[in-house]
C-alpha cells in the first residue's frame, strides 16, 4: 500500500471479483420460469334479484370482496387437489401452493395467477390449470343452483295468478343460462410459455456482486489511506501516540459499538419475523374461512343432487304411470267393445226382451297385491329408520293416491314398482 494507486487498484480489484462472483453464480444457478393467467372477475350487484338464492360472486360493503375471494378461493385444497389430478402431478399440496402466487391487480377485478418453477412449460400449465380448476368448480356449482332456483319458480309460477310478471321473467333469465358457466368469473387471459427464465438475473447480479465489491474496496482503501498518513509523518509533526491500553479500549468499544449494531439488526429481524408469523396467521384464517364455504358449497350441492335424482324418479314414474294408464284405457275400450258386440247379438236374438246393462269395469283395473294404506302405516312406523327414503316414498304414496281405489287397493300393474321402491319395508 505504499503506492499512491495502490487504494485504487484495491477498489477496482475487489468491484471485478464481486462481480464475477455474482456473475459466475447467475451463469450456474438453477433457472426458474414465470408465467401468469388473468382471472376475469364480473360481481353481480346486491341489489339484483335475478340470481337471489344462486351463490354467485358479489361485492360487499362497498369494496371490491368479490375479486379477492377468488384470489382466496383458488388456493384452497379443494382446487390444489383438483389441479393436482388434472396434471397428474404426484407434488404434495404445499409444493404446489409454494409453487404459486395470487393476487388482485391494483385495485381492479382482475386476479392475477402466477405460477413458478423450473419448466417454462410447465409454469403456463399449472397457471392455467388453477385458473380453469376454479372456473369448472364454480360452474358446476352455479348449475346445480341455478337448476334449483328454476324448479322453485316454476312452482311459485304454477301457483301464481301474473303469468307474465317478474317470477316469469326471472324463470325465462334463468333457462339461458343452462348449461353456460358461472357469468361472475371467466379467464381473461391464458398464461404463456416464457422464452427466458425470470431468475437468476445475470446483469442484476453482476450489479449487485460489483456494488458489493466496490463497497469492500472502498473501505479497504480508506483504511489502507489512514494507515499511510499515520506512518508518513514528519517526526516533529506526528500527533500523540496511543499506549497499548488505549488501543485496547478503542477496540473494544469498537467492539461493543459492533454488538449493539448486532442487537440491533436481531431486533429488527424479530419484528420482521413477527410481522410474517401475523401474515401467515390471517392468510391461515382466510383459507380457513373459505374452506367452510367450499363444505357449505359441496353440503348444497348434495342435496341439489339429491333433489335432482329424486326428481329423475318421479319422472320415470309419472312416465310408467302414464303407460300403465294407455293400457288401462285400451283394455277398457276393448272390453267397451265386446260388451258392445254382445249387447247387439243379443238384440238381434230377442228384440223385445229387456237387455241389462254391462258390468261396470272395475275401480283402478285388476286389484293387486298391495294396498295404499298398508303401505302408508308401513312408513309411518318404520320409515324412520330410512331417513334418506323417507322423501322418495312420501312422493309414491302421493302419487299412488290417484290410481287407489276407495279401500286403498292398488292396480295389479303397479305390484312390480311397489315392491323396488318399498322393498326394505315389505322385508
Amino acid at each position: 500500500m505504499r503506492s499512491p494507486l495502490a487504494p485504487w487498484l484495491a477498489v477496482l480489484t475487489l468491484t471485478a471479483a464481486g462481480a464475477a462472483a455474482a456473475a459466475g453464480y447467475g451463469l450456474t444457478a438453477p433457472k426458474r420460469y414465470r408465467a401468469t393467467a388473468q382471472v376475469l372477475v364480473a360481481p353481480v350487484s346486491t341489489s339484483d334479484p335475478t340470481y337471489a338464492g344462486i351463490g354467485v360472486l358479489r361485492d360487499t360493503g362497498g369494496k371490491r370482496t368479490a375479486a379477492a375471494s377468488v384470489a382466496v378461493l383458488i388456493r384452497t385444497p379443494q382446487i390444489v387437489d383438483a389441479a393436482a389430478a388434472q396434471l397428474g402431478s404426484k407434488r404434495s399440496r404445499q409444493s404446489l401452493l409454494d409453487a404459486l402466487h395470487v393476487h388482485v391487480v391494483d385495485a381492479s377485478d382482475v386476479v392475477a395467477v402466477t405460477a413458478e418453477d423450473a419448466s417454462a412449460d410447465g409454469v403456463a400449465q399449472l397457471a392455467n390449470t388453477f385458473a380453469n380448476v376454479l372456473i369448472a368448480q364454480r360452474s358446476a356449482s352455479f348449475q346445480s343452483e341455478l337448476a334449483a332456483a328454476i324448479r322453485r319458480d316454476r312452482q311459485l309460477l304454477a301457483g301464481s295468478n301474473d303469468p307474465a310478471g317478474g317470477i316469469s321473467r326471472r324463470l325465462t333469465t334463468l333457462l339461458g343460462l343452462q348449461g353456460r358457466p358461472d357469468p361472475t368469473i371467466r379467464v381473461a387471459a391464458q398464461a404463456v410459455a416464457p422464452s427466458s427464465a425470470s431468475w437468476p438475473d445475470v446483469q442484476l447480479l453482476i450489479g449487485i456482486g460489483a456494488g458489493i465489491g466496490a463497497a469492500a474496496g472502498v473501505l479497504v482503501a480508506l483504511v489502507a489511506l489512514g494507515m499511510r498518513r499515520a506512518s508518513g509523518r514528519p517526526a516533529g509533526k506526528q500527533g500523540p501516540r496511543f499506549s497499548d491500553r488505549e488501543l485496547e479500549e478503542l477496540g473494544d468499544r469498537l467492539e461493543a459499538r459492533l454488538v449493539r449494531r448486532e442487537a440491533a439488526l436481531a431486533a429488527r429481524e424479530r419484528d420482521l419475523q413477527a410481522k410474517l408469523d401475523e401474515l401467515r396467521a390471517a392468510q391461515e384464517t382466510a383459507l380457513a374461512a373459505s374452506q367452510d364455504e367450499a363444505v357449505l358449497a359441496r353440503r348444497e350441492r348434495q342435496l341439489a343432487e339429491r333433489i335432482a335424482t329424486a326428481t329423475k324418479r318421479e319422472a320415470g314414474l309419472a312416465r310408467r304411470a302414464a303407460e300403465v294408464a294407455l293400457r288401462e284405457r285400451e283394455a277398457a275400450a276393448e272390453q267397451e267393445a265386446a260388451a258392445a258386440a254382445a249387447v247387439a247379438a243379443e238384440e238381434a236374438k230377442a228384440a223385445e226382451a229387456a237387455i241389462p246393462p254391462a258390468p261396470p269395469r272395475a275401480e283402478n283395473g285388476v286389484r293387486g297385491s298391495y294396498n295404499l294404506v298398508t303401505l302408508e302405516q308401513l312408513v309411518d312406523e318404520r320409515g324412520s329408520a330410512f331417513p334418506e327414503r323417507l322423501e322418495e316414498w312420501s312422493s309414491y304414496l302421493y302419487f299412488l293416491r290417484e290410481y287407489a281405489a276407495a279401500d286403498g287397493a292398488v292396480p295389479a300393474s303397479f305390484d312390480g314398482l311397489i315392491h323396488d321402491t318399498f322393498e326394505e319395508l315389505l322385508a
